[in-house]
């Protein structure tokens, strides 16, 4: 994954994205060795080493485990979700708590090497690994707790979607998660995270109370709405631009245990007309109504629909809506299930790491206008649309560092295969369907895109200018670069 130079941050942005050859050369090279110094990279993007000794030091007083690739765990440990990011970190350090976490910052800082933060390891933009920098590894730390009595939780960095869910499921409560029960609550959650449950409940990071985070100059600091408020308005939104996140508190809501869903598949003759209809219904979708739209097909005449229905309200309200849809849009087919929560957040999980590798481009769509739909009958490969609104429309744009909030759609294109031969290929094919549909969209979800310096300023729209006065506050020397970056104000 490339990304254009604009300044010192892109430059090491496209040295964390360095092909993976190179270091493993200097893996195997006599510095590498156990017992040597590390070659390492700096913020600024010039090469360093990390002493022996100093990593000694930093090790004796680290709870969790150290690795460099001198260390037999050294090559599961760097590998994350999808194998299409194939990255050498000089140094993994697998934190166990807060404590770990600061020291990691600290020592990184203090030498100023390029850092990751890793939670799931499922950033699409590959930011939880990097190339010859130091990653500060969570995915340890997995911990959740409910209070069903205040129908809260609280969840450690490093957790997973699913368990939060299995732990609030348990009282049948839940909180907007993502679509994979092994995706990391904290990059979802910082970067906004959008769910099944997004449209009755809101994004992830509007359903946080409050979160423990360790900000640049390794400091802990408690984040709420009376404490810290600018920070806990930045971390809702803003990415891993601020800090690390140890602990999250999240608000629960009454969810399942079961939910009715359903897939309702409609022959290639049908497709304009249900994408004209389902464009209408979205305004009028009941916000317990998680409705997502595929189109595939490899070329125009023969591209097919399939609608994806799932409903948290009373089965028998959502047994009257299916009825309906089925009654009007008269589908070639059609599925239904009725799913308990927690497996129906694992259905499209997959192995952790992936067998399969998996490329996106996506943005927000205010509507399936007839220029869209024109131009999606037209199209080859996947096309996907995300119904949202709701209650993710109820917040402000500035309310929270997210700022697209009105768009009743995210639309992606994206592809899977499993031959890295097939790595370019499919990327290129990926962007020339998206060079053709991004016309229609405005802005992008940036947990889920790839995009130039400058498209990622222009993504936070009003909200821009206070992000960079806060980045300049609290992270001045751009510490946590490797995100959907906010440069620090001049």
């Amino acid at each position: 994954m490339k990304r254009r130079e604009f300044c010192k941050a892109a430059i090491v942005s496209a040295i964390a994205a360095t092909p993976a050859y190179r270091w493993k050369r200097a893996a195997a090279d006599p510095g590498s060795a156990k017992g040597a110094d590390i070659p390492a990279i700096k913020l600024d993007g010039d090469q360093t080493v990390i002493p022996t000794a100093a990593l000694k030091s930093f090790t004796s007083n680290f709870r969790g485990q150290v690795l460099t690739a001198s260390d037999p765990d050294y090559e599961q440990a760097r590998r994350i979700w999808n194998p299409m990011i194939d990255r050498r970190p000089a140094v993994i350090a697998r934190c166990t708590g807060t404590a770990d976490i600061q020291r990691a910052v600290a020592f990184c800082r203090e030498r100023e090497v390029l850092a990751a933060v890793r939670g799931g390891g499922h950033s699409f933009p590959g930011y939880s690994t990097c190339n010859g920098g130091f990653v500060i590894d969570l995915s340890g730390m997995r911990g959740a707790r409910v209070d069903p009595m205040t129908r809260t939780a609280q969840v450690a960095g490093g957790a997973w979607n699913g368990d939060l869910d299995w732990e609030a499921q348990q009282y049948a409560l839940a909180t907007p998660m993502g679509n994979v029960s092994h995706t990391g609550v904290g990059g979802l959650t910082l970067g906004g995270g959008y769910g099944r449950l997004s449209r009755l409940h809101g994004l992830a990071c509007d359903n946080v109370i409050s979160a423990d985070l360790i900000t640049a100059d390794a400091k802990l600091v408690h984040v709420s709405a009376s404490e810290n408020p600018d920070l806990f308005w930045a971390i809702r939104g803003g990415g891993g631009n601020f800090g690390v996140v140890s602990w999250f508190e999240y608000r629960l809501h009454p969810v399942g245990p079961k939910v009715l869903t359903s897939e309702l598949r409609y022959a290639p003759a049908q497709t304009r007309s249900m994408l004209e209809y389902y464009g209408d219904y979205a305004s009028l979708a009941p916000r317990e109504l998680a409705l997502g739209i595929q189109v595939v097909g490899e070329k125009p005449g023969d591209r097919s629909l399939v609608a994806y229905f799932c409903f948290f309200g009373e089965p028998a309200a959502g047994e009257r809506i299916l009825a309906s849809l089925r009654t009007e849009t008269k589908p070639d087919q059609e599925n239904v299930k009725s799913w308990d929560y927690v497996q129906l957040q694992k259905r499209y999980d997959g192995p952790m790491p992936s067998d399969d590798t998996e490329y996106m481009k996506s943005g927000y769509v205010d509507g399936l206008t007839p220029a869209l739909i024109e131009a999606l009958l037209q199209e080859r490969g996947r096309v996907e649309l995300g119904l949202f609104g709701g209650a993710v429309a109820d917040v402000p744009a500035t309310a929270t560092a997210v700022a697209h909030r009105r768009e009743l759609f995210q639309m992606a294109v994206n592809a899977v295969w499993r031959d890295s031969s097939d790595n370019d290929r499919e990327r290129a094919e990926v962007h020339a369907v998206w060079d053709r549909l991004s016309r229609f969209t405005t802005g992008f979800y940036a947990n889920l895109n790839v995009a130039d310096q400058k498209s990622v300023d222009d993504n936070w729209g009003s909200n821009r200018t206070r992000l960079m006065q806060l980045k300049k506050q609290y992270d001045p020397g751009n510490f946590f670069r490797l995100n959907a970056n906010i440069r620090p104000a001049a």
